[in-house]
């Protein structure tokens, strides 16, 4: 008998896998970056296809299967508010991550990106925001005086909003480096 794992987790990435199934990459808190097949999920009937959208926050349940982690179970946490934005992000963990490797505050980062309501007009920011806050717990960022203070919390409000807005472009160098030095 197997053991079901329930974990919250962030769909990166969908991809069809045989007739009805699809094949899932997500980011869980407890797992790290995991491949999952979800059998049937593609017929209409199928009740777990609408909690495992790409780029939807859902509590999966998982089994650990001889070579593949198979989905058992999904249900929605948060609708995805600001798709494209997390969309964007996503597509960067998926870059950035190898493997399942546990990493909870990348996952704390990523989880309150999706629990703030951020306005369009602050997508470009809340994005360098977010991106910064990854590449430097993946050990990408030399710390300086510059960031300090963005990367103090996880928040995402309009004061840090407001403190990154000035540094900008000192920022973008920053992670412009980092993923230079990520060899991306």
């Amino acid at each position: 008998m197997h053991h079901i794992y329930t974990t919250p987790a962030f769909v990166v990435h969908s991809s069809p896998h045989g007739e009805a199934g699809k094949f899932l990459l997500l980011f869980t808190r407890d797992f790290g970056m995991i491949g999952a097949t979800a059998q049937g999920i593609r017929l209409s009937q199928s009740k777990l296809r609408y909690h495992v959208q790409d780029s939807s926050f859902s509590n999966i349940s998982v089994v650990r299967g001889k070579d593949v982690w198979r989905l058992t179970g999904a249900h929605e946490i948060l609708h995805s508010k600001n798709s494209i934005l997390h969309l964007k992000i996503l597509k960067l963990l998926k870059r950035l991550l190898q493997g399942e490797d546990k990493n909870e505050k990348l996952f704390e980062i990523i989880e309150e990106l999706y629990r703030t309501e951020v306005e369009e007009s602050d997508f470009n920011e809340v994005e360098c925001i977010t991106v910064l806050r990854i590449l430097n717990t993946l050990g990408y960022i030399r710390n300086s005086n510059e960031v300090e203070d963005i990367l103090k919390d996880d928040s995402i409000n309009h004061e840090v909003i407001n403190n990154f807005k000035p540094k900008k472009s000192i920022i973008l160098n920053i992670i412009n480096s980092g993923l230079k030095e990520s060899q991306l």
